[in-house]
């Protein structure tokens, strides 16, 4: 009986405590760890943090996101996604062509279909076929208003490279 007390209890403490509020998205997550109150950031982490930025069903291109930075081109976006940490939406920074390299465009297939990203073609075949290719004329990303101002500070936060002047 003391069990069935016990499990009455914690149904009871359960039901009386309200649900927490959800928490923020990837968008707002990754606009707070740009924090705007950290930095000098390195341009891999800014990079990361960028990434983050982009919402679901949205794709980037390497260069376009390093423009958006103002800083490094493709194969830097391209190296720091290849060495992002768990929970980065590598997925959504692709090549200009809308493409992953083959290795990984397996593993993006399932969140392109989760979060419903425009793709060409037939997708990634089981067999080895086609890879995937976002469509990346109707997918590419466009910062809001809150994403601007996330990047302007990543901008700003960017450490200067070793040697330059100060």
């Amino acid at each position: 009986m003391g069990s069935v007390e016990s499990s009455d209890a914690v149904t009871a403490v359960t039901a009386v405590t309200p649900a927490p509020p959800p928490g923020p998205g990837p968008e707002d997550a990754a606009r707070g760890a740009s924090g705007l109150s950290g930095g000098p950031y390195e341009l891999a982490e800014a990079l990361v943090l960028a990434a983050g930025l982009v919402p679901p069903g949205r794709a980037v291109s390497y260069g376009a996101l390093a423009g958006l930075l103002g800083a490094g081109g493709p194969r830097q976006a391209g190296r720091a996604m290849s060495r992002c940490p768990d929970g980065t939406p590598w997925w959504r920074v692709v090549r200009a062509d809308g493409t992953l390299p083959a290795s990984l465009s397996a593993r993006a297939a399932p969140h392109y279909r989760d979060e419903g990203t425009p793709l060409r073609g037939h997708g990634a075949a089981p067999d080895g076929g086609a890879p995937v290719r976002v469509d990346l004329a109707a997918a590419r990303w466009e910062p809001d208003a809150g994403a601007r101002a996330a990047l302007a500070g990543l901008r700003a936060a960017l450490g200067r490279p070793p040697g330059s002047a100060g």
